[in-house]
Order: C-alpha cells, then sequence, then structure tokens
C-alpha cells in the first residue's frame, strides 16, 4: 500500500501483509427499489482481520529484501470469504430485505502495509500512529508472564 506518512530520515521497514477487495452488493427488495453498494475490504493476512475502507487504496510496487516482508498465513479463499461476510454484515445493516445479497468480487489485490522502524519506535505509514518499542516490549512481556 502506498505509504502517506515517511519519515523524515532513512530508516528500516517492515512489510505487513494484506488482501484487499473490492465487493458489490447487490440487494433485492420489495415494493422498492433494488439497492446496490460498493464495499472495500481490508484483510488482515496475518491475524485475520477485516476493516472497512472508503476506495480501494493505492498500491505501489517496491524492489525490497526479502527478510523486510511478513509472510501470509490467509490464503486468497479464506480471505474472500472474510470479505464476502464483512461486506454482508456491514450491508444487512442498511438495507431491508428478505434475500441474502448477491455479492460480486470488484477488484481484488495482494498487498503490504509499510511500517517504519525507527531508533525507538514503529510509526504506521498509513496512520502516522507511531509506538514506542519499549512500550511493546513491556506489552508482549507482560503477556507473556500471564498465566492463562
Amino acid at each position: 500500500m502506498r505509504p502517506i506518512f515517511k519519515p523524515k530520515s532513512e530508516c528500516k521497514f517492515i512489510l505487513y501483509p494484506y488482501w484487499i477487495f473490492h465487493l458489490r452488493l447487490f440487494y433485492k427488495r420489495l415494493g422498492m427499489k433494488d439497492k446496490i453498494f460498493d464495499y472495500f475490504a481490508y484483510i488482515d493476512a496475518y491475524r485475520f482481520g477485516a476493516e472497512r475502507g472508503n476506495s480501494f487504496i493505492e498500491i505501489e510496487e517496491w524492489e525490497v529484501p526479502e527478510n523486510t516482508v511478513m509472510e501470509y498465513l490467509v490464503d486468497f479463499e479464506e480471505a474472500k470469504q472474510k470479505a464476502i461476510e464483512s461486506a454482508i454484515t456491514w450491508g444487512n445493516s442498511r438495507v431491508v430485505s428478505w434475500w441474502y445479497p448477491r455479492v460480486e468480487v470488484v477488484r481484488w489485490e495482494k498487498a503490504y502495509k509499510v511500517f517504519w522502524i525507527t531508533g525507538g519506535s514503529i510509526i504506521d505509514s498509513l496512520t502516522g500512529e507511531e509506538y514506542s518499542i519499549e512500550n511493546l516490549r513491556k506489552a508482549f512481556k507482560h503477556l507473556n508472564n500471564k498465566s492463562i
């Protein structure tokens, strides 16, 4: 995914995997005009979460070292199903229909979100949010020390 926020100086980065989908939902309705919605889903290909977007995010190709790329743990079919479920849940909250919507996959892409690694923090390239590495270490250590 094309970074919006970039650090002022050179730094390391890691590429986090996502599937991006543009879906179209077609709802039939009794006695009313049918509804069509466009839905943009960003599926986290590492933790299997779904986020709704406002558009199909810009993508930019880079030549990068292999050790900066995280692997995809979610395959295309799983991601597509998650995107469809997310779209239907969202669409059903906006339309009353007796029928399950027809869903069309308009476009999909495999993409990566950039996380910049600076001296003491990690920066999300899309939101600009900065996370302290020390705080992340403490949180991770705290989670590992909890008994389940």
